[in-house]
């Protein structure tokens, strides 16, 4: 893909997130889970915003940011309203950072460990780009299980 293609693409899916996050009825929703689901959405919207700084926005561009990976999954670091405005911030930054890459070709800097040998930018934007597809799926499916009450919720 060109360096647009992925502008487009990753500020599409990041609007598609936000859009399902909105969607809740009731921003309470987001914090829920149900038998057999490990993840609420407000914690997988925390776990891909936590992602997408460390690996595009500031391993790629230079934007300062800190990872608490344990945190996105077992605590609520923001409310709903927070969680929108983090959202909104992070798609611009997402952009911003793949606007500043000079040669998607360039060896991917090690920043933990490597997904593939030799991996370069573009592949990492690729694995990126599937693993925030894959979680905005899996948010759009839980608030859907939410909507029609058919699978009782727990806090």
């Amino acid at each position: 893909m060109t360096q647009n293609d992925y502008i487009h693409i990753y500020d599409r899916d990041l609007q598609r997130l936000i859009t399902e996050m909105e969607a809740y009825t009731d921003p309470e929703e987001i914090w829920l889970v149900a038998p057999m689901i490990s993840n609420s959405a407000g914690h997988l919207a925390q776990h891909l915003i936590g992602n997408l700084k460390t690996f595009v926005t500031q391993q790629l561009a230079g934007f300062p940011y800190q990872r608490d990976r344990d945190a996105e999954f077992n605590s609520r670091r923001f409310s709903y309203g927070e969680l929108l405005k983090e959202l909104y911030a992070l798609k611009a930054e997402v952009v911003e950072s793949i606007k500043r890459i000079d040669d998607l070709q360039a060896p991917y800097p090690k920043l933990i460990k490597d997904v593939c040998e030799g991996q370069s930018i573009d592949f990492m934007l690729g694995h990126l780009l599937a693993h925030l597809a894959y979680h905005t799926g899996q948010i759009n499916y839980h608030r859907r299980l939410l909507s029609t009450a058919v699978i009782p919720a727990q806090k």
